[in-house]
């Protein structure tokens, strides 16, 4: 044992398997969650059992909402793990892990070993960095993307400085991994990391290294493999795949916001120090005293600087925000971290075995019980066992729930007013969103069974008589209705 402390090959070794711990442990108990994560799971779903590996569809219908990279994987793990919890979250486990031993060779590269470990440790035991690992979400494969482009570029760029063989190889790299982050979250992913090496080069006022930069095939790269899906796409769907993916998902994401209160400037502030915890309480005098390490590399540093810097104020300009949005500003911010405080290594050790260890007990005393609470499970398995095909399943208020539809493979209608009209999918504003089946309340069927599926934290809609209705199930996520007549 003491050997393994001693080598220090063996120290990123013992920081992946504890994450690995961390990350995978309880993930067979975690339900998928609405409103996001049951999106993700029904979409690779749907395409798995349709045989449809090209064109994202939920409810029977082409869904533009992500490019295709993150349905991919979990069509993957589905193959592997079949249709489960662990299988949605498998990826997001095993790429946050790839990520850390990403961080550690890049930094080792730039820095030294402790530095390096300091700063894998720093982020594996990060908030935001778990809540994700474990999330049926895109924002992990973007971030191992995200940094993948950043170091690539970075050390392409040190070697050609330092007039070293191989440093175009590290620019293709970079392309080559933007490819993939512009197939995970779209534009963003080449535009993003783009803007923050143009900021940097005209800090550093080396604006003419954009001409060493391999510009011509590393396009060839980034449309060949990046842009050979969304050519597909075109083609295949038309204006509707551009109206609604690049004009919706994109231009009204930065330009309109989907959630006004909180559209204040300041929203990433807090959302930064919660990403951080614990080290944005424990650590922020050790970087204090110890701000003239900052001197010791002031070219890495500060790229490190621009790089977080620029994720977080183009976020900020941005109309829509999500706390997840600024995540590939987490990794400069822990390496900025390390570098400051990397003396004390001893006490990020112990303090990250701790929230670790902690981490693991919330996965089973409030992770679990609160992510049931936010998806529909066992309702769901009533309603597979007890509820014929070809009966109709209603919501009627509330915000729409996919997990139901997930879980059981019965579809659950949206209940319209006697007045209201379905959504336009196909539009530029965000009822681009509203892709679940519709029926009105008019047009419920005489021939079939009707259910009313009423969720703990809603209402009996005003538009139906409940004195139609007789209670058949009810647990603590909601209760079903049967339609006598």
């Amino acid at each position: 044992m003491k050997y393994v402390i001693k080598n220090k090959n063996y120290h990123i070794l013992i920081v992946l398997i504890f994450s690995a711990i961390i990350y995978f442990m309880g993930n067979m108990y975690l339900s998928i969650s609405d409103p996001v994560e049951s999106n993700y799971a029904l979409t690779a779903k749907e395409m798995l059992l349709n045989h449809n590996y090209l064109s994202p569809q939920i409810f029977g219908h082409y869904w533009y909402d992500k490019p295709i990279f993150y349905y991919w994987e979990l069509i993957v793990a589905f193959k592997l793990f079949g249709i489960s919890d662990f299988g949605a979250r498998f990826f997001s486990s095993l790429l946050a892990l790839c990520n850390l031993y990403l961080i550690y060779r890049f930094v080792k590269s730039q820095t030294n070993h402790i530095i390096a470990i300091t700063s894998a440790i720093i982020v594996s035991v990060s908030a935001e960095y778990w809540i994700i690992a474990k999330s049926v979400i895109t924002d992990m494969t973007l971030g191992l993307y995200f940094n993948a482009i950043l170091m690539s570029f970075y050390i392409g760029y040190i070697r050609h400085k330092s007039e070293l063989k191989g440093y175009k190889q590290y620019y293709l790299l970079a392309y080559l991994a933007s490819a993939l982050a512009v197939l995970t979250k779209g534009p963003i992913g080449f535009l993003l990391p783009g803007l923050i090496i143009l900021i940097y080069l005209g800090i550093r006022r080396d604006l003419k290294e954009l001409l060493s930069l391999q510009i011509l095939p590393g396009l060839l790269i980034l449309l060949s493999l990046g842009g050979s899906w969304y050519y597909y796409m075109y083609i295949t769907h038309g204006n509707d795949f551009i109206n609604v993916f690049l004009g919706v998902h994109n231009w009204l994401r930065a330009t309109v916001s989907e959630h006004p209160k909180f559209n204040v400037w300041y929203y990433y502030i807090p959302i930064t120090i919660i990403t951080l915890f614990p080290w944005s309480i424990l650590l922020p005098k050790l970087i204090y005293n110890n701000r003239n390490n900052w001197f010791i590399n002031i070219p890495f540093n500060s790229f490190l600087a621009v790089w977080a810097g620029t994720v977080i104020i183009f976020f900020s300009c941005m109309a829509t925000k999500y706390s997840t949005y600024t995540f590939p500003a987490l990794t400069p911010l822990a390496i900025l971290m390390a570098i400051m405080c990397h003396k004390r290594i001893a006490l990020i050790c112990k303090t990250a075995l701790v929230i670790g260890i902690t981490y693991i007990v919330l996965t089973f005393i409030v992770a679990i019980p609160q992510m049931n609470k936010a998806s529909t499970p066992h309702i769901s398995q009533y309603i597979n066992q007890s509820i014929s095909d070809d009966a109709i399943i209603l919501q009627g208020s509330g915000r729409y729930r996919v997990s139901p539809t997930y879980y059981s493979n019965h579809e659950v209608y949206q209940l319209l007013g006697p007045n209201q009209v379905a959504p336009d999918p196909t539009a530029i504003s965000w009822n681009a969103k509203e892709v679940m089946p519709f029926i009105s309340v008019n047009n419920l069927p005489l021939d079939k069974n009707v259910y009313l599926l009423i969720y703990n934290d809603d209402n009996f809609p005003d538009t139906l008589d409940s004195n139609n209705w007789s209670m058949v199930y009810s647990n603590t996520e909601g209760t079903i209705y049967q339609l006598h007549r």
